[in-house]
């Protein structure tokens, strides 16, 4: 029994160690290096929510975005109720033009985190793809009513799914036959300026 635990410990010894490298190439940006050190750390028989949910932004961050559905597809099962699994899920749904797929996770992320700015953005811009303007216009300015601080999360994922979120600012900016389908001139600078330069509060 002694030995069993004595093997236990050397286990999660060797899998935190890991897990350590793995947030630290992420953090550094060396993203091959991390999944592999994340991976390592599942291989050695640790099978958390929080390695998964690594894993997968690591593979995001990589291009990698099926690879990164299944991890957090993985922690879904482990638990529904984790808003950060169904955003970055919406994120990689959104990145393969999945834009009906990426809404219903950003619904989902938005009913467990009400105030997920992000969230509204991303939604916002699956919903300008879809050709719907006023569920586009309505989620992109409800996340701009949010406090401006949220703006980081925004600025930590955007680089992904940049070039959709650009696609639908040129609608949210448009000519359009109502003007509450449209971002106005401040908000359409407002959000540039926090995408550019950061908030600063």
């Amino acid at each position: 029994m002694a030995k069993m635990q004595q093997t236990g410990g050397v286990i999660m010894k060797t899998t935190n160690k890991f897990f350590e490298e793995g947030k630290k190439s992420l953090i550094e940006g060396n993203i091959k290096e991390s999944i592999e050190s994340f991976s390592n750390a599942i291989s050695e028989g640790e099978k958390s929510d929080i390695l998964f949910l690594s894993r997968g932004v690591a593979y995001l961050k990589n291009r990698d975005t099926d690879h990164a559905i299944d991890d957090f597809s993985e922690v879904v099962k482990m638990s529904d109720k984790n808003a950060r699994a169904h955003y970055y899920r919406g994120i990689a749904y959104l990145t393969k033009e999945n834009f009906k797929e990426a809404i219903s996770e950003f619904d989902k992320t938005i009913s467990l985190d009400p105030e997920n700015s992000t969230a509204f953005f991303a939604r916002g811009t699956a919903y300008a793809h879809i050709g719907d303007d006023e569920m586009a216009a309505k989620n992109i300015k409800t996340a701009i009513t949010f406090s401006e601080s949220g703006i980081y999360q925004l600025q930590e994922t955007i680089g992904l799914w940049r070039t959709q979120f650009d696609k639908a600012m040129s609608i949210m900016t448009g000519e359009k036959k109502s003007v509450d389908m449209v971002l106005s001139e401040d908000e359409s600078r407002k959000v540039k300026k926090w995408l550019k330069e950061g908030y600063e509060g």
